[in-house]
């Protein structure tokens, strides 16, 4: 199952925008003074333009997982809720939240209970602590270069649309009163190889089996809302549901997962630093 945490750090990685040169469907509920007659294409430009004056933001991400392996007969449900702060410049990025694994079959007092997590990362270091220890560790250096990259890419709507630019032509566009909304159904081994760059980029250090691994993966069905506010062009949501399979050693493992993210305080954090009580009592790992 060790195997399986790259490609769970991965498949969230999968978010995206597209653009072509149709105008948004109304919905029923959509008014007539509200609708608008740009393009998707438009949008989508108008969207990475302002992401670049994205300073600060905060995302509120809920997700749930489900993996299982057949030959095995073995089966891991897993929620998360997470609240992420993060800072450009310096990149720095602060979370807390609560995560718990389900093993059905297994006696309920060998059950995982709820784990609240919080963490750090800023340029002093990668900083944790979790209920269950009660105690905060810095964790090593390459550990907190890919956990930036990684956390970078859940909550930074320009590092999803910059990566999504080539499937412009696959999303349906639609619209709200308020909101330009983005739909994608897909499959197939473009979303595969996506998935191989982007964990390569954010994971320069991965061995050279779990390549290999990646080589077996197989996405069958991904499913994605993109919400773009119509007024400021920020982000503001997305939905994703995503099935997956991969051989490991010979073996199938199927993945699924829900994940649900809303974006809001757009350059209303404040420099984010680490405390120095945690400073001064942190162990190193």
């Amino acid at each position: 199952m060790k195997k399986w945490k790259t490609l769970m750090v991965v498949s969230v990685l999968t978010l995206g925008l597209a653009g072509c040169n149709s105008t948004a469907t109304p919905t029923s509920e959509t008014a007539e003074d509200k609708k608008s007659e740009l393009t998707l294409k438009q949008v989508f430009d108008k969207s990475l333009a302002q992401s670049e004056s994205i300073k600060s933001l905060n995302a509120d991400i809920e997700m749930s997982q489900v993996i299982e392996v057949p030959s095995q007969n073995v089966e891991m449900d897993t929620e998360t809720k997470m609240t992420m702060d993060m800072f450009v410049d310096p990149l720095s990025i602060y979370q807390k939240g609560t995560t718990s694994t389900t093993v059905p079959g297994q006696d309920a007092s060998e059950q995982p209970q709820e784990v609240e997590i919080e963490s750090y990362m800023t340029e002093e270091g990668f900083f944790m602590n979790h209920s269950m220890s009660q105690q905060w560790v810095k964790l090593p250096a390459d550990m907190y270069e890919q956990m930036m990259s990684m956390s970078q890419k859940q909550a930074d709507p320009s590092q999803q649309l910059k990566d999504l630019e080539m499937f412009r032509d696959d999303f349906s566009f639609e619209q709200t009163d308020d909101m330009y909304v983005l739909k994608l159904s897909a499959s197939g081994d473009k979303f595969n190889e996506l998935i191989q760059k982007q964990l390569t980029e954010t994971m320069p250090a991965m061995e050279m089996e779990q390549e290999n691994m990646l080589k077996d993966m197989n996405i069958e069905k991904v499913d994605y809302e993109i919400f773009i506010d119509k007024e400021t062009f920020n982000t503001s949501a997305f939905n994703m549901n995503l099935e997956m399979t991969v051989t490991v050693e010979g073996e199938e493992m199927k993945m699924s997962q829900n994940m649900k993210s809303t974006f809001n305080k757009f350059n209303e954090i404040e420099p984010i630093k680490v405390p120095q009580e945690v400073l001064d009592n942190a162990k190193a790992m």
